[in-house]
């Protein structure tokens, strides 16, 4: 099979007559716009891959994870620089939905397949069992081909379809050799190469076509124009919804979340900075009713995993056991005169929690909370204003509490649950994120949780340890030996602009 196979297809004549409405644009042409779908998995081979995605629903998670992490690392994944294109519009809905519906069972292989099976002829096919509900105009698809390991290349097919016909507009064959940690990653990385080949080198080549008119209706006046930060219409894809938002083409991003304080803001982060704990463990109550057995001894190794492990100097270390809601409160509000912008900072605690149905907040419960009266309760909100008010550089919260997972109910908890290629680019930019427990749902006194939590920092051999990674080492370990699912994600309106967590080992410990 040749390296790239090209297909273009021609509208008919009468299909010009078919609406008077339509317009006839020349595929290339800048001012034509198209809505960017995503990657499509209907006839896609993960080669060599058993190790790392064993099952078929673990499988689905990194479908999910590939979409999620073009459209929230857009400026990155940029399509429409990649073809020279006035306005892009983004909606991934089709694409999720009908890779959610998908019969799993043979995309994973152990062997490599013969090449050549996958043509114009399966794209075709693909495109007609789609649908594109009320979408209109060119869409263009990423078709998956293969992603092979022993072969060490992706391939990928760029496919742009008429989404009022389903007819094949143009496709191309693409390969690339994939890279970084994480399966995310590692064959993420592959659609950022060959879009910008085609920037580079095809798109002057495709471009000179221009014999080649496109019929299409009008694009629908309510659709949003992408940008750097496109608004997205999606389906909920199965995993827990992310993300990181990380520009490594641009020096400046749109946010929608408030700058923790203005002195970081726009500033990249400076590396040598200390790092900082506040660990709460909540075993006793005033209530004698609520008293929980091992809050205060997982505060208690986590203290002692940090010290020996990684870069937390025994000072910088605070445990708290069985405080107040004040002394809590107290605590934030001293680290906000010893934390700088370039410090990080890690919050963990332990202990009950409460999610209030009625106004969707949810609560941490300090020593003297009462079930009755909830004035010494501690909001999810009120966490978010004390950590907005800590100038660190990275700040993450662990949560290990019933209902943790409304730390994420102000936004679509959208997380993609691997490492960074680029660790040196995730510490430059400030983040505030989050890993909890057990969601939306009650947790046990014994914490599966914190035992693999504690396992997997002591296990870990890495200098560097993303906390994005740390989740995705420990979820299906805690999902498998217990009734809870963690979740990771952005504090929503806390100063997260798409770095991350770094745990820092210490060389001496290796």
């Amino acid at each position: 099979m040749k390296k790239h196979i090209r297909f273009f297809l021609t509208v008919s004549v009468a299909l010009i007559l078919f609406s008077a409405k339509a317009q006839t644009s020349d595929l290339f042409d800048p001012k034509t716009p198209f809505t960017w779908l995503g990657i499509d998995f209907s006839q896609a081979k993960v080669i060599g891959e058993r190790e790392r995605i064993a099952t078929d629903t673990q499988l689905k998670d990194m479908i999910a994870a590939w979409n999620e992490l073009m459209i929230k690392e857009a400026p990155k994944y940029n399509v429409k620089k990649a073809f020279h294109k006035e306005q892009v519009t983004t909606d991934f809905s089709p694409v999720i939905s009908h890779n959610e519906a998908l019969d799993l069972s043979a995309v994973l292989v152990d062997n490599p397949t013969d090449e050549g099976d996958f043509n114009t002829g399966v794209i075709n096919d693909i495109i007609q069992s789609y649908d594109f509900g009320s979408l209109n105009g060119i869409g263009l698809m990423l078709n998956v081909e293969r992603f092979s390991k022993p072969a060490d290349k992706a391939t990928i097919w760029f496919t742009f379809v008429n989404m009022d016909t389903k007819e094949l507009l143009f496709t191309e064959q693409m390969t690339a050799p994939p890279a970084g940690r994480g399966v995310r990653n590692y064959w993420g990385s592959t659609v950022f190469l060959m879009l910008e080949r085609i920037e580079k080198k095809e798109y002057p080549v495709w471009s000179k076509r221009k014999s080649t008119p496109v019929v299409i209706a009008p694009v629908a006046t309510n659709k949003q124009i992408a940008d750097n930060n496109p608004k997205v219409t999606t389906t909920k894809p199965t995993t827990p919804a992310p993300v990181s938002t990380r520009d490594a083409t641009k020096k400046e991003t749109k946010t929608t979340t408030t700058p923790a304080t203005t002195s970081t803001e726009n500033k990249s982060v400076k590396p040598g900075g200390q790092y900082f704990a506040l660990l709460i463990g909540v075993s006793k109550y005033n209530d004698p009713r609520l008293n929980l057995d091992h809050p205060v001894s997982d505060a208690r190794k986590m203290k002692e995993t940090l010290g020996q492990f990684y870069d937390f100097e025994p000072g910088n270390i605070l445990l708290l056991e069985n405080p107040t809601r004040g002394e809590i409160f107290s605590a934030l509000y001293k680290l906000r005169s010893r934390v700088t912008t370039n410090d990080n900072l890690l919050l963990f605690y332990a202990g009950h929690g409460f999610w209030d149905e009625k106004i969707k907040q949810g609560y941490w419960w300090p020593k003297d909370a009462s079930t009755e009266d909830p004035s010494n309760w501690l909001s999810n909100s009120d966490l978010r204003e004390q950590l907005r008010g800590i100038n660190s550089a990275h700040t993450l919260l662990v949560s290990d509490a019933c209902f943790s997972g409304g730390i994420f109910r102000t936004r679509d908890a959208s997380a993609i649950k691997t490492a960074s290629i680029d660790y040196q680019l995730l510490y430059k930019m400030p983040s505030r994120r989050a890993i909890t427990s057990g969601t939306l749902t009650a947790v046990p006194d014994r914490s599966v949780f914190v035992e693999y939590l504690v396992k997997r920092l002591t296990q870990n051999q890495e200098q560097f340890l993303p906390a994005q990674q740390l989740f995705s080492s420990l979820r299906l370990a805690v999902i498998n030996n217990s009734a809870t699912v963690p979740q990771e994600g952005v504090i929503a309106e806390a100063g997260d602009e798409g770095g991350d967590f770094i745990f820092m080992r210490k060389k001496a410990a290796k």
